[in-house]
């Protein structure tokens, strides 16, 4: 019975992934549906390891039919995820191409929940309770090997064409960890009890994915997959731009300053982070009129000429550009200030 625990711990190892992915680098679209994929698999898999420590057939077979309708998904995922990498995926912007993508897959899961036919029998071995998948699997099967063909091929497709060497070798590795994984998983899981018509060898599909993920993983962290993000390139703009920069809340307290702008206040960021803008401008009143012009009447300001004052009382001849900071939907969140 320890084969059902190194199930679980496979699948809380996919969970684990999964999360480091989708936490890291929320702000790519690649890594956000994979993390998504991902989560499936998880569930997937732990209902396989569910199956395997039901206390009875009944239990089993309910466990199985919401088990294989996550499988079954999960390839229709995968191909998913495969179009958003190779950047194939305009034609699902659509939503009839997205349900043609899915349609499959929904099919298989009803037959699955309402239907008992694609099973033959359910059997105690030593490593737990195991299915054996009755000839209409046949159809199921081909509808896995077809979309993970699909999807393998997109990726090493990918690997064939992509203009960068980077791009190449993460879709390369990717795809051919895919391969080997769901080449196992054909063998073991479908073709040889179909074919021998018993299971000679414990199920893998678990691992499989497990296997899949840490691909995956591996990809982001060689090859740095993922990483560049829209936020990690304005964070990185920001801090390394020549110009002092200022970042406050429509209330003038500060949130980011640059090293530049450290630099030219001659103190660290976390010591005024939090004050208010107003204390750096010698004259109060020239403050009001910029932050009645930017926020109020929504001017874009240049070269506006005023007097910088330090922490440390130093006054400095000024050139002030501010502008309004807005949001995706064009909420107001804040002022930028660049300093000359």
């Amino acid at each position: 019975m320890l084969f059902s625990y190194f199930e679980l711990a496979a699948s809380l190892f996919t969970l684990l992934l999964a999360f480091y992915i989708y936490n890291r680098h929320y702000a790519n679209r690649v890594a956000r549906f994979y993390g998504r994929l991902a989560l499936v698999g998880f569930f997937a898999s732990i209902f396989e390891y569910s199956l395997r420590i039901a206390f009875t057939f009944d239990i089993a077979i309910f466990i199985n039919r919401i088990s294989i309708s996550f499988w079954a998904f999960l390839f229709a995922m995968f191909v998913h995820f495969a179009l958003i990498f190779a950047k194939k995926d305009d034609a699902l912007k659509n939503r009839a191409a997205t349900m043609a993508l899915y349609f499959p897959a929904a099919v298989f899961s009803v037959f699955f929940i309402f239907g008992n036919f694609m099973y033959t029998r359910y059997e105690i071995q030593p490593i737990g309770i195991v299915n054996q998948p009755s000839p209409y699997y046949w159809f199921f099967a081909l509808y896995c090997l077809a979309y993970s063909a699909w999807g393998i091929y997109l990726f090493l497709s990918f690997a064939r064409t992509a203009p960068q060497k980077t791009a190449k070798e993460q879709a390369l590795l990717i795809g051919a960890g895919c391969l080997l994984a769901f080449f196992v998983g054909a063998v073991t899981d479908v073709l040889m009890p179909l074919l021998m018509g018993y299971r000679a060898i414990f199920p893998t599909i678990v691992f499989d994915v497990a296997f899949l993920n840490l691909v995956i993983f591996i990809a982001m962290r060689k090859y740095a997959l993922f990483a560049i993000t829209p936020a990690l390139a304005a964070d990185t703009i920001i801090r390394t731009m020549p110009d002092p920069m200022i970042v406050t809340d429509l209330e003038g307290n500060i949130l980011l300053s640059n090293e530049e702008a450290d630099r030219l206040l001659h103190c660290r960021e976390e010591d005024i982070e939090g004050c208010n803008v107003a204390n750096l401008f010698k004259d109060k009143e020239k403050y009001k009129k910029l932050y009645n012009e930017v926020v109020n009447q929504g001017k874009e300001i240049v070269k506006y000429e005023a007097e910088i004052v330090d922490p440390n009382g130093e006054v400095m001849q000024s050139l002030v550009n501010a502008n309004k900071l807005h949001d995706t939907l064009g909420a107001t969140l804040g002022i930028v200030f660049i300093i000359h």
